[in-house]
Formats: C-alpha cells, structure tokens, sequence
C-alpha cells in the first residue's frame, strides 16, 4: 500500500480516536449538562405540532401493547414537547412528566392543554430521580433515553429510584441505543480510560460511549443481555426484552 494512503488510513483512524476523546475528559454530571444545554437550544423544535402530534412510534406501541394495565398514574422520564404524553392520556393514564429543561417542560404543559388535557409536570435530571416513592403504576423512559444516562453505576442508581417509585407490582418501560459495532478495541478503552484518569474525567468510561452528532450523548449496548443484567441488577423482574423494529433501537418491559 502506498505510504500516502497509509497516512490516509492512520489520520482517519486518529480523527475517531480524537473524536471520542469528549465523553472521556468530561465527568458524568459534565455530560448530563452538556445533553441539558444541548436540548435547551433545541425547544423550538422538540415542541412543534408535526412532531408533538406525530405520536407514538411502532416500537412504543409496541410496548404499550405489551403492556398488561392502561390506566394509572403514568411517570414519563423524558418528556420533551409532550408526542408521548398526549397518546398515553389518550389511553387512560393520569401523566406526570418530567424533563431537565425547564422552558421545554412549559411548552410540553402547554401543548398538552391545547389539546384538551392536563398535565403534571416536574424539572429533574431523571438520572437523579426524586419523587413520592410507591406512587406510580408505570414509569416510561422516552425515546431511547435509557442510553443518554452516563456509565452503568449511574444507570442502575437511576432504575433503583424508579423502583422506589413504583407501586408494588408497577411497570417500568424503557428503549435504549443498540450496535454492536460502536464498541472500541480493548487497546482503545483502555487508553480512553487512561487519559479519563489523568485528567480527572470519566473514569468509568465504558465501550460504547459516544456522542451522537457530537450534540448528545449516547451509549451504544452491544447486545440486549447487557440492559437485561443491568436491570435485574437493580432488582426489577425483565417480562419482554428485544431488538426493536426500529434501526439501533433496543426494548425492555420490567416488573
């Protein structure tokens, strides 16, 4: 191979590496802030009708169906301008909502009235849930936002809450981020983790971490049996977990 190419190859293989680097100098609080100040930019479009009235997608239908009650008090993680809320209060759940942007959460209040129904709402950083424990039927996790919440303590930090929310005998639905082929070489990993540690960044970054689009970001499970351990870790019962219909898209139903 020519020696030009070869540098072609090498600066492409160094522009990733670079590229990674981010959600490794950051800590997890950075990260959640950075996806925070992301999405607050972002109102304007997670809170126009077309999307808000594009309503549920087939994977979350999918999830609705499989799901044994439709009424109860409903917490949805991720509520962004209200698509979820509205078909889920359509279908007989009493909504609370809960995003980390506050003019977003307004907006969602909003669209939902104009539309004839009501809506609590609180501003959390879900990863850090605080609510009324043993109140909620069914908690929903939005959109592949299971993947948003940075390293495995913090997700399972962030599913014992949940439990503690739920009634005895409650539901927990998620959607998470699925490709096998974003998981890093155990060289890069640890290298990533290398620097993580000298500069006192995310040294629990794992295989996968990325950020989408470079505005958000995301972790990338390689396989469903990840989310499976994950969960039953912190002691929810899995009843239907699987590749979703849609691309990269994974789906989870808990007790």
């Amino acid at each position: 191979m020519k020696l030009r190419i070869k540098l072609a190859r090498f600066f492409l293989r160094f522009g990733k590496f670079i590229q990674s680097l981010p959600v490794v100098v950051m800590k997890p609080d950075d990260i959640v802030e950075f996806s925070r100040q992301t999405y607050e930019g972002w109102v304007k479009y997670w809170s126009k009708d077309d999307l808000v009235d594009s309503g549920l997608n087939q994977d979350e239908l999918d999830l609705l169906q499989h799901l044994p009650i439709k009424e109860g008090h409903l917490l949805l993680l991720g509520l962004g301008g209200g698509r979820e809320a509205i078909p889920l209060l359509k279908t007989g759940f009493q909504v609370t909502g809960v995003d980390f942007v506050s003019e977003l959460v307004e907006k969602a209040k909003e669209n939902v009235n104009t539309r004839g129904f009501e809506l609590d709402v609180l501003v959390q950083d879900f990863s850090r849930l605080n609510v009324e424990a043993g109140f909620y039927d069914v908690v929903w996790l939005s959109k592949s936002m299971y993947s948003c919440i940075p390293t495995r303590k913090r997700r399972i930090e962030m599913l014992r809450r949940v439990k503690n929310a739920l009634k005895p005998g409650g539901y927990f639905l998620c959607q998470f981020f699925l490709d096998s082929s974003i998981a890093s070489s155990k060289k890069g990993v640890f290298l990533r983790r290398l620097i993580a540690f000298f500069s006192f960044g995310n040294r629990e970054y794992e295989a996968g971490d990325f950020l989408w689009q470079n505005i958000e970001f995301l972790h990338a499970f390689s396989n469903v049996d990840i989310v499976r351990s994950e969960l039953e870790e912190s002691g929810f019962q899995v009843m239907h977990i699987s590749k979703g219909k849609e691309l990269h898209n994974g789906v989870a139903l808990c007790q």
